[in-house]
Order: structure tokens, then sequence, then C-alpha cells
């Protein structure tokens, strides 16, 4: 493929992507059509299944190039790169990125409605188990890079990987969730507080202590 043929694929790509952000903005990810969204960016029905299987792989798309723009998947997984030093101080980073108003703007938006109205429909879909399938990758790379914190000493030996992992995970998704409802009466750097006292706790996660569980 040439460099202007790769180009123009790529252009192509992005057009769908924000064809589809606004056809399930408007008419909601149940209702809207690959025709709707080959209309919106004036290309073919073809051209979509070209880049995307189906509708599930365009939202998951979306959901991943939204999140690696404001950095939050790209930080996470520089956290388990091999000689990585500072394990971390990248999850702590990774964590941080969600109180920006990159971050409040993107939990805030149409996308955001879009995910939750299908996570929170009672009929099984394909693109409800491709969400928790990233859900599920994200709290992977996220043990792995605990495990890496581990094996650099930033963390003790026994730390519980799985339950730490879903204290940070809780605490994060906690803070989305106030700016979501509207909750949040401070500037976003004022929640910092909450992240780095996650992190002062973290430590305290250890295995022989949760024995009963």
């Amino acid at each position: 493929m040439s460099k202007r043929t790769r180009a123009e694929a790529l252009q192509t790509k992005k057009n769908i992507l924000e064809a589809a952000q606004k056809i399930f903005a408007a008419k909601g990810f149940a209702k809207a059509s690959l025709s709707d969204i080959a209309r919106e960016a004036n290309v073919t029905r073809g051209a979509i299944y070209w880049h995307f299987e189906n509708k599930s792989e365009l939202l998951a798309a979306l959901c991943e190039d939204e999140a690696c723009r404001i950095n939050l998947y790209t930080t996470l997984r520089q956290a388990v790169e091999e000689n990585q030093r500072d394990p971390l101080g990248l999850i702590k980073k990774w964590a941080l990125l969600h109180l920006t108003e990159d971050a409040e703007a993107l939990f805030n938006s149409s996308l955001a409605s879009t995910v939750e109205s299908v996570m929170s429909s009672d009929v099984r879909s394909d693109v409800k188990e491709k969400i928790v399938d990233m859900l599920r990758a994200r709290m992977q790379v996220l043990e792995s890079a605990l495990r890496a914190a581990v094996a650099q000493k930033q963390l003790p030996a026994d730390l519980d990987i799985e339950l730490a992992a879903v204290y940070l995970d809780a605490t994060v998704n906690g803070l989305i969730n106030l700016f979501r409802l509207g909750l949040t009466k401070h500037p976003l750097s004022y929640y910092k507080n909450v992240i780095d006292v996650a992190f002062i706790n973290l430590s305290q996660i250890r295995r022989q202590r949760f024995m009963g569980y």
C-alpha cells in the first residue's frame, strides 16, 4: 500500500468513527445502522466493513481511541514495558489522568452515554460482551503493572495483586461517577487527594490480611 493510499485509508477510518459517534448520539446504538453511518461519513457500507466487522467493533474502537487520546491506555501500558523502573509512578499517573478536563469531558460525552445505555440494557449483545472484554483487559494490564511495581520493590512482595487492582479501579470509577452525576463541588485538582490517599494505603492490601474472604 502506497503512503498516499495508507493516509487515505486512515482518513476514511477517522471519518467513519466520527460519523459513528454522531449517529450513535442522535439515534442511540440500537437504532443506528451502518447505512446511517455510511451516509454521514460519505462512504459505502463496504468501506465500513473494510475497517470494522460490525457496529460493536465501531463502538469499541471509539472507546479505545478516546482513551488513547487522553493517554489512559498508553500510560498504563507503559507501566508494564520491559526495563520500566517506575511502574508505580506510571500507575499513579494513569489514575491522575482521570482528573483532567479532557477526561471529565469524555466521561460526560455522548459516547459515555451510549456505552452506559448499552451496558445497562437487559439485552445480551455482542457489543456488551466486547466492552466487558475491554474492561477485563484493562484490569489485567493494571494487575501486570502492580506486579511490575512489586518486582521493583515499590510495593510489598505479599501484596494481594488482584484485590489491589480492584481497589484502584473502584477508586477511579467512583470519581468518574461523581463527574457523570454532577456531584463534584470543587475543581478537579481537589480530588487528587483521593488518589494520593489510595496510593498511600495501597501497600496495606496484603494477602495474609485477607485470608478469610
